[in-house]
This record gives C-alpha cells, sequence and structure tokens, in this order.
C-alpha cells in the first residue's frame, strides 16, 4: 500500500472517530491529503439544487457530456466532490456532475423509522452502489470482515478505503454503524481464561474507536451446549464495557432449539435470528423457507421480547453445481444463469421460494422480490424489531419497494 493511501486511511479514520461518535481517539494530522479523501467529508450528505436550472455533465469538467439538467428545489445525494464540482444523485434526473454554486448543503436528520432495517456490507462495487441508491431505506449497515480468534485476538480482512467510503456515506446519512465480528468456531480457550476475555473486550473497543463505529454485531454462527454459559457470560461482560461507553451490542444466533436465547437476549440490544447456515453445511434448498422461519419465531417468541429480534434474511441465490462446492450468486447473477441455461424457474409453495434446475443435475434456490415479500410479512406478523439485509448488492432491487 503506498504512502498516499496509508495517509487517506489514517485521516479516514480520524474524520470518522469525531463524525460517527466513537471514542475521543487521538488527532491525526496528515500533511496534505489527497483529493479522493478530501471529498469523502461530503460523500453521502444532503442538499438541494438553488440554481433555476443547471446542466449535469458526465466529468467534472464544462467540456464534460451533459447529461441532462436538474432544476431548482430537487433534492439531492452528494456522491463526490472535486474542485469547484459535485457529483450528485437528483430524486429526479441524472446522476451526474454540477458546478457548486448551484448546491446548497442541507443538514440531514436521524432516520425516525419505527421498524430497524440493516444492511450487511460485504464491501465492492456491488454493495456499495446499492448502499448509494437505497441508503435512505437503511437504519444501519455492518460491514463485514472482523474475526475473534480463540486466543482473543481480533483479526481484520477488508478494504480500508472501501470499508472507509461506506462508512463516511453511512454517518453522514446518519445511519447506526456496527462491526461485524465473526467468533471462532472453537472459542473454549478464550471464554475459559479470564485474561484473554478482558483483552479481547479492550482490542473491541479500541477498534469501534478507530472506525468510529456505533457499536457490535457478535455473530455466532455455532454454540456448543458445553459452552453456552461461559459464552453468555462473556456476551454479559462486553455488554457492560461496551455499556459504560454508549456503544451498542447485538448477537447473531443460528436457529437451534437447545440455545437459551432468553438468557442471550438479556446481555443484548437486539439478538439477530439467522436460519441461513454455512454453505458447505447445507444440500439443495431454499436458503431459508419460509414455513421454517414461521416455525423458528413461533418459539423464540415464547421466551424473548419480539421487539429485540431481528431476522436476517437471504438476498441472494445458491448454486450447487453437478460437481464441487456451491457457489453464492446475486440475484441479477441468478437471472443471467437462468437465461444462459433456458431454465424454467419453478415456486416452491412450502418454502415460498424461487429455484430451477439446469445442465442435467444443477440446481439454484434464491430470493427475490415475491419470496421476500413472505419474510418482510413475517417481520410483521410476528412485531419484530425489524430485518437484517445479508450481502447488501445482491438483491432484487424490487424488494426496496416493501421495505
Amino acid at each position: 500500500m503506498n504512502q498516499g493511501i496509508i495517509v487517506a486511511i489514517l485521516s479516514i479514520l480520524f474524520y470518522l472517530t469525531n463524525l460517527l461518535g466513537g471514542g475521543q481517539g487521538q488527532s491525526i494530522h496528515p500533511t496534505g491529503p489527497p483529493q479522493t479523501q478530501q471529498s469523502y467529508v461530503v460523500l453521502g450528505q444532503s442538499g438541494i439544487i438553488t440554481a433555476d436550472r443547471i446542466s449535469v455533465r458526465r466529468s467534472p469538467s464544462s467540456d464534460g457530456e451533459p447529461l441532462g439538467t436538474v432544476t431548482k428545489d430537487t433534492k439531492i445525494t452528494i456522491l463526490d466532490k472535486t474542485n469547484n464540482w459535485y457529483k450528485i444523485r437528483p430524486t429526479v434526473g441524472p446522476e451526474g456532475w454540477v458546478l457548486d454554486y448551484a448546491v446548497m448543503i442541507q443538514e440531514t436528520r436521524r432516520k425516525e423509522q419505527q421498524h430497524v432495517l440493516l444492511g450487511y456490507y460485504p464491501g465492492g462495487d456491488g454493495a456499495y452502489s446499492s448502499l448509494v441508491k437505497n441508503g435512505h431505506k437503511l437504519t444501519g449497515i455492518i460491514p463485514l470482515g472482523w474475526k475473534l480468534d480463540s486466543y482473543g485476538g481480533l483479526n481484520a480482512d477488508f478494504d480500508p478505503e472501501d470499508t472507509g467510503r461506506s462508512l463516511y456515506f453511512a454517518g453522514n446519512q446518519e445511519m447506526e454503524t456496527y462491526a461485524h465480528i465473526n467468533v471462532a468456531a472453537s472459542p473454549k480457550r478464550l471464554l475459559q481464561t479470564a485474561y484473554l476475555r478482558q483483552n479481547s473486550i479492550n482490542r473491541l473497543i479500541e477498534t469501534l474507536e478507530e472506525w468510529g463505529l456505533k457499536g457490535v454485531l457478535i455473530n455466532i454462527a455455532y454454540v456448543p451446549s458445553a459452552d453456552q454459559n461461559e459464552l453468555f457470560r462473556f456476551l454479559e461482560e462486553l455488554a457492560t464495557r461496551l455499556g459504560q461507553q454508549s456503544f451498542k451490542i447485538m448477537v447473531a444466533l443460528p436457529w437451534d432449539a437447545t440455545i437459551d436465547y432468553e438468557t442471550a437476549s438479556k446481555a443484548v440490544d437486539y439478538i439477530i435470528l439467522d436460519n441461513a447456515g454455512q454453505l458447505g453445511d447445507k444440500s439443495p434448498g431454499p436458503t431459508a423457507s419460509t414455513t421454517d422461519l414461521e416455525a423458528m419465531l413461533d418459539e423464540i417468541v415464547k421466551v424473548v421480547n419480539s421487539e429485540k429480534i431481528i431476522l436476517a434474511v437471504s438476498t441472494g441465490g445458491v448454486q450447487w453445481p453437478r460437481t464441487g462446492a456451491p457457489v453464492s450468486l446475486s440475484h441479477s447473477e441468478v437471472l443471467e444463469l437462468a437465461a444462459r441455461e433456458g431454465a424454467s424457474v419453478k415456486w416452491d409453495t412450502e418454502s415460498k421460494t424461487p429455484y430451477f434446475h439446469y445442465g442435467g443435475g444443477a440446481e439454484v434456490w434464491y430470493e427475490n422480490r415475491y419470496s421476500m415479500n413472505y419474510k418482510i410479512d413475517l417481520a410483521k406478523k410476528y412485531k419484530l424489531g425489524g430485518l437484517a439485509l445479508q450481502n447488501l448488492g445482491q438483491e432484487d432491487e424490487e424488494i426496496w419497494g416493501r421495505l
């Protein structure tokens, strides 16, 4: 990584800490931050067109190709800035560049939505494009990429610039921001050693402060019965420390009748229910059957306040080839594959999920606007706290009309 990028990232971290409400942190004074970093300061801010009419251009230049015009009082979201040009996404009109004299930046008000709507942010152009286009619907995002190992070490695997860019946008849109922390499959050493637990909690808090995050999502894909007491005690310790600094905590748990959800819910702000499981553990079929989800919710709402439950829903699909491991696909990739193979899409009435076969044995199950409607209706029926969309950017674009 070259020095310019490092300087940009350090500047981003310092700005995020102040913008998104993390800890006080140490002031970082980079020399001459690059133009790309300067543009992040306005990324995601709201504005309004003040000129009677202004040309929108493909590039930030008077010689740029005109794409159309926007008129006075048109609301916009700012996507970029360079010199005296803003890149805008208007509510009506083309996306592109306009001169800054025609734009008035407005204060963004925190979303006062009745229910929580979170987006898991995996990074990449597709995820960022969806965030920019649909961020006004979200109450928060959860960047992926951290892992807590069995020794309490916190390891990161993501593009810092991409994550920083998404957090800038979310911050300027007044969204909540959470670190997604995967817990090691066998955390027994961590759970049984006080020193390791405290060290991991300290590291988690440092990470939230460094990135200016509002809280943390602890993702636990597997909960051994023998370790439940220690695991939930660790959550209580973590929640106590985070609460002292006004950080929030959520825990994502799979559906398993042996899990003590009632105890887990007492330690956290929300429980996120994830019934999708790991790809390698599943045979061909729906990632989340509506029938199974309803049966799961019937049991859990008996012991957990439904308003503390967030239902995680898959947004894309899974391809099971004739040989080899299953592969995740976005909704658009699923449709392209079906068209390329001449496959006939079918509907499974029990799970309420679309699927198709092709190539003499390959199989694809996925989510679309119709299957997602049933999940949204479940959240309403059980009066859940909200929904979490997994893998932002993979979804059927039409689902946003219901959210």
